[in-house]
Parts: structure tokens; C-alpha cells; sequence
């Protein structure tokens, strides 16, 4: 009975021993196989941008409409009937009833003496933005509009119809130009490029051209008027360059350096 007890357990360490062996001599073999852990070497912070030039294809022109009279119903009324002319003049140059639009109605008193509160008639001014989605029309519908009655021109802004596409494409543009920074920098170290951890977009605003100076428009982003670019429309008389439309973007993003 002792002698097949002592059997059985010499079978049951030899079948331990075997599995330990196996398990021992397959470690080294698995730890091996596995490449090693690249070296953490900080980090890089840089900056990329990107601009495009385009020719601009829709203008945007803001005229001023006043008049004077002794009440604020008679001073109103002669501004509409003005407003309705120039209108009419505006459509006569083919333009669309929905390119034109009353931006604006202002009616104040006019004071013959500030200090004594003494009026003597009332001011009304209506701002008409006209867009015209032919920017060869700009010439022929300014005249026209100040030959019907406008009386001052407060703006010509030049835009484009796809702004959208051409923001997304400097935007990527940017990322590329910071990345081939960031790979340019770190090799120059002898270091490589890992993982980007942060990406950051620039502000930017949206500058048009104008005779009256550039006016600044935040709920645009990065786009610049350039008036003086080259390869800019000029009108047939040459008294007006409509430039080019610059859509510009700028990002920072910061990567993990890897030692060679």
C-alpha cells in the first residue's frame, strides 16, 4: 500500500516539475518578442499658418440716404420717397429686389442752439446695403445709386460664397505646416515626433476693404482684405481694384518628443 502511495506522489512531482519547466522556458522567449519602450524625451510646442489668395465675388456697397425737414413726418416721409428712387435705380442695373435691403433708420432732431434746447427740423438717414453677386456691376451701380439721390457711400465690402471651404482647407493647411515644423525642430535635436497632445486654433477676424478704412467683423474668422495684392481686378476705367481675398489660419499644437 506504501509502495503505490509512493508512486502516485513521485508521478504527481514529476508532472509539477514538467509544468514549471515549460512555463520557465517559455518566459524569456515571450519577454523577448516585445520591442522596447521608446524613450520619453518632453515635449514640442510650435505654430503653423496658412493663406489664400482669391479673387473676391461678391461686394456688398452701404449708401446713405438724407434728408431734412422742419417735423420728423415730413423729413421721414421725403427719405422713403428718396429711398424708393434710389431703389428703383438700383433694379434697373439688374439687380435682384433681394440683394437690396434697408440696413439701417435713423430720425434725431437738429438743434439750432444746444445750450437753450432750440430745434429747428428733424434729420432722417437710411442705410441701403446693396449686394451685387457680379463684382463687375460694382462701377454701374455706384454711379447709378448716387445719380438717384444717395447721398454718401459708407462702405464697399469684398467677400467670397465659399468661405467655409476655403477656411477648412487653410486650417488643415496650418496643421501641416506646424507638424513639418515640429519634425523639422525635432530631428534637427536628433529627437523624433510622437503623439500630438494638443491642438489649438488662432482667433482671427474678418477684415474688409473699403474707402472709408478696413472694418473689422468678429463673427468671421481669419480673413483678411488685401487691396493692394497682386493679380487684382481693376474695372475697365481703372478707377477701382477690387483686390484679392486673403482667407488666412494659424494653429498651435504641442507633441511628445521621442529620443532616437
Amino acid at each position: 500500500m506504501q509502495t503505490k502511495d509512493s508512486g502516485y506522489t513521485v508521478l504527481l512531482v514529476a508532472v509539477a516539475c514538467l509544468l514549471a519547466w515549460n512555463v520557465t522556458s517559455a518566459r524569456p522567449a515571450a519577454v523577448a518578442a516585445l520591442p522596447p519602450a521608446p524613450a520619453a524625451a518632453g515635449s514640442i510646442s510650435v505654430s503653423g499658418s496658412s493663406a489664400i489668395r482669391v479673387q473676391p465675388d461678391r461686394v456688398v456697397i452701404m449708401f446713405g440716404v438724407e434728408t431734412f425737414a422742419q417735423t420728423p413726418r415730413a423729413s421721414q416721409s421725403q427719405n422713403a420717397r428718396l429711398g424708393q428712387a434710389i431703389i428703383a435705380a438700383i433694379r434697373a442695373q439688374q439687380v435682384a429686389e433681394r440683394d437690396i435691403a434697408t440696413a439701417d433708420l435713423i430720425i434725431q432732431p437738429r438743434y439750432e442752439d444746444y445750450d437753450r434746447n432750440i430745434i429747428n427740423g428733424y434729420g432722417t438717414r437710411t442705410t441701403i446695403a446693396v449686394t451685387l453677386r457680379d463684382v463687375q456691376r460694382l462701377e454701374p451701380v455706384l454711379v447709378t445709386a448716387l445719380e438717384a439721390g444717395a447721398t454718401t457711400v459708407d462702405g464697399i465690402e469684398f467677400s467670397v460664397t465659399n468661405l467655409r471651404q476655403l477656411r477648412d482647407r487653410a486650417r488643415n493647411q496650418a496643421v501641416q505646416a506646424a507638424l513639418e515644423k515640429a519634425r523639422d525642430m525635432a530631428a534637427a535635436a536628433g529627437m523624433t515626433v510622437g503623439s500630438v497632445t494638443a491642438i489649438n486654433e488662432g482667433s482671427g477676424n474678418y477684415y474688409f476693404g473699403s474707402w472709408y478704412g478696413n472694418r473689422q467683423w468678429t463673427n468671421y474668422q481669419n480673413v483678411v482684405q488685401d487691396l493692394a495684392a497682386e493679380g487684382a481686378i481693376t474695372l475697365e476705367d481703372g478707377s477701382i481694384s477690387l483686390g484679392q481675398i486673403v482667407v488666412k489660419a494659424e494653429v498651435s499644437l504641442t507633441a511628445s518628443l521621442v529620443a532616437q
